[in-house]
């Protein structure tokens, strides 16, 4: 890095999809790294997209990172309602972000997440949520240094036959 890159941010738009999509890709193969015990999909970049493209831009939003005019990395922020013995209220959540080796250490995760935190705002959700797998000590890092407490804990309990389970039920 020379110091001189320029990074844009912006909103991103179907066209981007395909490129986020296989980033996506790379985050679960990451996450998977980290011990994440969910069985993975075939084709699992698409199975994100689809997730979120029926509600894109009312319910979903992605943030786009470019270096030099190439796109390197996204966030997606999503809103959803708790229910109702929980307030009923709508929360924003930062759900995912990937950022290429190229784009590393230069602020980028922080900016994307700044923008999505802004949109949230923006779409008047009542708090912000995230998950951080347990050994994803950076991530958990940028975010307590943004300002969010831990207040949730989650496990998961694997049977001694997940294996065996995940190849029936697929």
């Amino acid at each position: 890095m020379t110091g001189k890159e320029q990074v844009v941010y912006r909103s991103g738009t179907e066209t981007d999809f395909p490129v986020i999509a296989g980033f996506y890709e790379k985050l679960d193969q990451h996450f998977r790294e980290l011990d994440l015990g969910l069985p993975q999909p075939e084709d699992v970049g698409q199975a994100w997209l689809d997730s979120f493209a029926r509600t894109y831009g009312k319910f979903s939003m992605v943030h786009i990172a470019e270096l030099d005019g190439e796109v390197v990395g996204f966030m997606l922020s999503r809103i959803k309602r708790v229910p109702p013995y929980w307030g009923g209220v709508m929360v924003g959540t930062l759900s995912d972000m990937w950022i290429e080796k190229q784009g590393r250490r230069l602020g980028i995760g922080r900016k994307l997440s700044e923008l999505a935190l802004d949109w949230l705002r923006q779409q008047e959700v009542h708090s912000i949520e995230i998950q951080v797998l347990a050994h994803n000590d950076p991530s958990w890092n940028l975010y307590e240094s943004m300002g969010f407490k831990l207040e949730l804990r989650q496990a998961r309990l694997l049977w001694d036959d997940y294996d065996k389970y995940q190849d029936e039920r697929g």
